[in-house]
């Protein structure tokens, strides 16, 4: 199963065919035309949606999604120290630090030099990783697909924290575990996904 956002709005691709008797809308893949013709469409209208994709070989849906788009890969992370976690605040966002890969790097040194660039840090180490997602975004005429691979990071204790302000960064911040939910509504709904996550796993360690 795929999970892909755009905005406030979600694509479910799926060959799962219990799926089929939820009440969200659905579209059964039977053509390559047909299906990249539809969700180009869904994308195009001013509605917010929800749909489900189906298809009996997901990987072959996948592969006709991902045609429709310029498919880029990121890499980001969640710092967590003493029951808390790191949040920025982009455009009045809660967010967390991510960015795209560069040319020669690979995913896991990406995620750990945008946490450093956009927080201040140094130092960072990877201690797991977390989850996957994908979300849509227009931008300079072309419609891109991004792939960001979330893992979770530790720091030296007591950190310096500076945010990148020609990212749009206004602030980083400590965040206690126990207040994750606060701020669900009002981040980013690919990233719901990761804070849940988070909240699995620290509920596990206790």
């Amino acid at each position: 199963m795929y999970k892909v956002f755009f905005k406030e709005s979600r694509f479910l691709l799926t060959d799962e065919r219990n799926l089929l008797k939820t009440k969200e809308q659905i579209f059964i893949h039977l053509d390559f035309h047909q299906t990249k013709t539809f969700i180009i469409q869904k994308l195009n209208q001013p509605e917010k949606f929800s749909v489900i994709l189906y298809a009996e070989d997901l990987e072959e849906l996948f592969s006709i999604f991902k045609s429709c788009f310029l498919y880029v890969k990121a890499a980001g992370g969640v710092v967590q120290q003493n029951n808390r976690i790191l949040i920025i605040k982009r455009s009045g966002t809660p967010d967390l630090p991510k960015g795209h890969q560069e040319p020669g790097e690979s995913i896991e040194q990406c995620a750990i030099r945008e946490v450093e660039e956009e927080c201040g840090l140094q130092n960072v180490k990877i201690t797991s990783h977390l989850t996957d997602t994908l979300h849509i975004y227009y931008r300079n005429e072309n419609w891109y697909l991004k792939k960001t691979y979330w893992y979770a990071m530790n720091c030296p204790a007591n950190p310096d924290l500076s945010p990148q302000k020609e990212e749009d960064i206004e602030e980083v911040y400590w965040l206690p575990l126990p207040e994750i939910s606060s701020i669900l509504c009002n981040t980013y709904p690919s990233l719901r996904d990761v804070f849940e996550k988070v909240q699995i796993n620290s509920s596990a360690t206790f």
